[in-house]
């Protein structure tokens, strides 16, 4: 396997200013630079600008994926979490962290799992999950404490923690109705449907939260005439202003997001999977379940009337292709076990035989009629 990564900034309050921008620029002589994005892709060598000084000057969100096991993520809180005592939990030593950014008041959630290279499959969507990912900031930063569990339990299941010890964190309400983002997420750390399904099991729906432009709108009020003039000019007269972010960041700063209500199981990740295969087990048997159901119904609709399946082989075989022939063989089959024991048992293999010998030259067909028992070898 040859080595293959990414490594893309994006920019989501309002881009990077000119003077950061050149900062970005001698970070890569190679990547694509934008306000609002970097990318950059490696067959070979690293990437090695300065991903957290990236972020505070400018980028607020961070991928770094690599076919040989690095899935890294990075978002920047210019004023931290809105709860940042119920995101404690989450946190876990050396692999979700949540660092402080020495220079100011911003801190940077890194998630930064241990995965062996042969552990996930390979990532092919890489730029629809990067636009996947970004609204996890916003959802955090309202308080949902679902990409927090996400994010600790791609930790907990990586090659690093002893799922016999490692306990997962306190479930979030809501985990049975994630938002695409936080599908995104599940997707790009390997987290299977039934793992999620095992951790959500019992747990109540989400909080209703009120529409974030109504909390806009109540703070847009609550400022002076001056200051909303003031950045309107700015905003009209450069394209390039930061003064979007700057708004942002002062309204996230003095918002208090309500607090997320959780369920505390403190399963070990062992019992988790095993409830997750149980779930897994149970679906399976529910699918086999309805599956022979619909199967015996469609037996029953055959032996009622075979002519309408007769007639369906005939238009199958003008179709001339391997992959109509293979219908036929099917079909005939269900045919044959519909029939079996009734006066016309024999039918899907007289069939067969006039299908060989009004189309002499089809060798295909009736090798697949063959194969299927339907005719002699």
């Amino acid at each position: 396997m040859s080595e293959y990564q990414r490594v893309a900034f994006r920019a989501i309050d309002g881009p990077v200013s000119k003077v950061n921008l050149s900062y970005m620029e001698r970070q890569s002589s190679r990547a694509e630079i934008t306000p609002w994005s970097f990318d950059n892709e490696y067959n070979y060598g690293d990437f090695r600008g300065n991903a957290p000084e990236m972020l505070r000057r400018g980028y607020d969100l961070h991928v770094h994926y690599a076919n040989f096991g690095t899935r890294s993520l990075f978002i920047r809180f210019p004023h931290g979490l809105p709860n940042a005592k119920s995101a404690e939990p989450y946190f876990i030593k050396d692999s979700l962290k949540f660092i402080k950014d020495k220079l100011g008041p911003g801190r940077i959630l890194c998630i930064d799992p241990f995965y062996e290279s042969d552990e996930l499959d390979e990532l092919w969507e890489f730029d629809d999950i990067i636009d996947r990912l970004i609204p996890l900031r916003a959802e955090i930063l309202d308080g949902d404490l679902r990409p927090l569990y996400l994010a600790h339990l791609a930790m907990a299941v990586d090659s690093n923690h002893d799922p016999e010890e490692t306990r997962e964190g306190p479930n979030p309400v809501g985990l049975g109705e994630l938002s695409d983002a936080q599908r995104a997420l599940c997707e790009f750390y390997g987290l299977d449907d039934s793992l999620i399904a095992a951790a959500a099991e019992g747990s109540p729906s989400r909080p209703k939260h009120d529409d974030p432009r109504n909390q806009h709108a109540s703070w847009i009020a609550s400022q002076s005439a001056a200051t909303k003039d003031a950045w309107l000019v700015e905003l009209l007269s450069d394209p390039h202003s930061t003064v979007k972010s700057e708004i942002l960041a002062k309204f996230n700063k003095g918002r208090h997001a309500p607090a997320w209500p959780t369920v505390e199981r403190s399963r070990t990740i062992s019992e988790l999977r095993s409830a997750a295969d149980e779930l897994e087990q149970k679906a399976d048997l529910k699918a086999a379940e309805k599956s022979a159901r619909e199967r015996a119904k469609r037996l029953a609709r055959m032996a009622a009337d075979p002519q309408t399946f007769l007639r369906e082989t005939e238009q199958l075989v003008a179709e001339r292709s391997q992959q109509s022939y293979r219908q036929i063989g099917k079909l005939l089959v269900e045919l044959r076990e519909a029939l079996a024991g009734t006066a016309q048992s024999g039918l899907a293999e007289k069939h067969a035989q006039k299908l060989k010998k009004e189309n002499p030259t089809l060798r295909m067909l009736a090798a697949e009629l063959r194969r299927e028992g339907l005719l002699a070898k």
